[in-house]
């Protein structure tokens, strides 16, 4: 019973000493003012709500590529599938992050998770 209270006690001090310092080396980081990172949130919002339908281009060549025989019926779901990720990260970009951007300090947008670039002019 000590020995598994001594292995908690130990391990409960590691964490918070690491935790410690890991705290203190972000606060070594400039971030930018509160008012500017929304601003570049919502206009990434707002480029992606209007050029989502450049999906349509932007996944023709390298659907013909990885699908040489198939391309002409997995074209049409994936260009949509990609286009609706893009708007709807565009979307919350625009209403919903703005709001919790400065308390969550994270504005990763929803095609980041789906392995999408930014904009969709980018490369994969």
């Amino acid at each position: 019973m000590k020995k598994t209270v001594l292995r908690w006690g130990v391990a409960f001090c590691c964490v918070f000493i690491l935790k410690a310092g890991v705290l203190f080396a972000a606060g070594t980081v400039k971030e930018q003012p509160p008012l500017r990172r929304i601003l570049s949130v919502q206009k990434r919002g707002v480029i992606n709500l209007l050029t989502a339908p450049g999906e349509w281009g932007h996944v023709f060549g390298p659907e013909k590529k990885n699908h040489p025989k198939a391309w002409p019926v997995t074209y049409v779901p994936r260009a949509l599938t990609y286009m609706f990720y893009r708007m709807g990260s565009g979307a919350n970009d625009v209403f919903v992050l703005p709001f919790f951007v400065n308390a969550t300090k994270d504005a990763t947008p929803i095609t980041r998770r789906f392995d999408m670039p930014d904009y969709y002019w980018e490369k994969d």
